[in-house]
């Protein structure tokens, strides 16, 4: 049986440039289908090239930039020959998913929230107060407004999550919302708890907040 056809290739956003810089931009080929993703990045026009889709020079932020992206491309193809393994049919919107970590092997941080508050509600009325349920989903609907306004995601991978996010929440709560400095404490609490959580029950390898 043949095998996929499989490419990834990185490429500047030519649409989005700002100062001269533009965002690095990955593209996932598979028999025909696309994906792309972001690959965090950015790198002013000039030092791009675009034959050889890395940066050009032997610069510190060259050098560094085309390292993370050796990086990204070696983790797409872990994922892609781990879902070629297991799968007849693989899309690049697939591997695009693997990599970000979502699918059903990857934990998302709502759908640890949502884990979370079913537990919770279960025990209303026996060992937790109802009014303890009604703040923690409070606290998961703050983290989802806060995905869509400041990352413009409705979810995201918690091998995504790094120790800035909760600080990023912190002041997204306060600034952006102006809630009281006891709301915003809670919150991140509630954060912190669910992400403690899951990396205690193996779902994720660090607690990026601890």
């Amino acid at each position: 049986m043949n095998r996929s056809t499989f490419s990834v290739l990185f490429y500047v956003n030519k649409g989005k440039v700002k100062n001269g810089t533009a965002q690095v931009m990955g593209r996932i080929t598979i028999n025909g289908t696309q994906s792309q993703f972001s690959c965090k990045r950015s790198i002013p026009l000039t030092m791009w090239d675009v034959k050889g889709n890395c940066a050009k020079g032997r610069s510190r932020e060259a050098l560094d930039l085309n390292r993370d992206l050796d990086n990204i491309k070696a983790q797409i193809i872990k994922h892609y020959q781990h879902l070629s393994d297991r799968d007849a049919f693989v899309t690049a919107e697939m591997v695009r998913n693997a990599y970000q970590g979502f699918g059903s092997e990857y934990e998302t941080l709502l759908g640890a929230f949502d884990k979370d508050l079913a537990n919770l509600k279960r025990r209303v009325g026996k060992d937790r107060a109802l009014e303890t349920y009604k703040l923690q989903l409070r606290s998961r609907n703050y983290v989802a407004n806060f995905l869509q306004m400041c990352h413009r995601r409705s979810d995201i991978s918690m091998q995504e999550l790094t120790p800035d996010f909760i600080k990023e929440f912190a002041v997204y709560l306060s600034n952006d919302r102006g809630l009281a400095s006891s709301t915003v404490w809670l919150s991140c609490m509630h954060l912190k708890g669910v992400v403690g959580r899951a990396h205690d029950n193996g779902k994720i390898q660090r607690n990026v907040f601890a």
